[in-house]
């Protein structure tokens, strides 16, 4: 029979996945509970959860969700980075820690329900964050904007002076 905290330790599981459906998978065996605490808040910053699982309750919820099957991934102790859209954010933190505390390690993780290895995820958390993007895109947009506006005073500028010159001229 099963037993009704491990239900609802599920649903509770299958809600932050519904809520934070993208999320990656962590190794936090060695671990002090003081350097966790810190990378709860330092994830808690970027608007994330991480939360250490029971791995056949989450795979449950994971199957329950529609997720594809991780298997592979679900040994051993096992900790939880839980994301919304900001998961880049959630992998830098993540590689940051593990590149200070070499007990911890992070080894999947999903994306739009996609699963990708280590590898992927260490490249996500190399990329620039939304932020540093979306301010390169805008001064790229701005850029050729920049140089119209200034062709155009330049225009002005000139048609400006050929007129004085011309009234000098008449004036003399």
């Amino acid at each position: 029979m099963i037993k009704q905290y491990k239900i609802d330790e599920v649903n509770a599981l299958k809600e932050k996945l519904k809520e934070r459906g993208n999320f990656i998978l962590t190794d936090f065996s060695g671990v002090k509970v003081n350097d966790l605490a810190l990378l709860r808040r330092s994830l808690a910053e970027k608007n994330a959860i991480y939360k250490v699982v029971k791995n056949n309750l989450f795979k449950r919820a994971i199957e329950e969700s529609g997720y594809a099957k991780m298997d592979e991934h679900l040994k051993g102790p096992m900790g939880v980075a839980f994301s919304g859209d900001q998961i880049g954010d959630v992998a830098k933190v993540l590689k940051e820690f593990s590149d200070k505390n070499d007990k911890f390690s992070f080894f999947a993780g999903v994306i739009d329900r996609v699963v990708y290895g280590k590898n992927d995820i260490k490249k996500i958390a190399d990329l620039p964050s939304k932020d540093v993007l979306l301010s390169q895109t805008m001064a790229m947009i701005n850029g050729p904007a920049r140089t119209i506006a200034t062709g155009m005073n330049q225009i002005m500028a000139s048609l400006a002076r050929g007129i004085k010159a011309v009234a000098e001229a008449k004036n003399n």
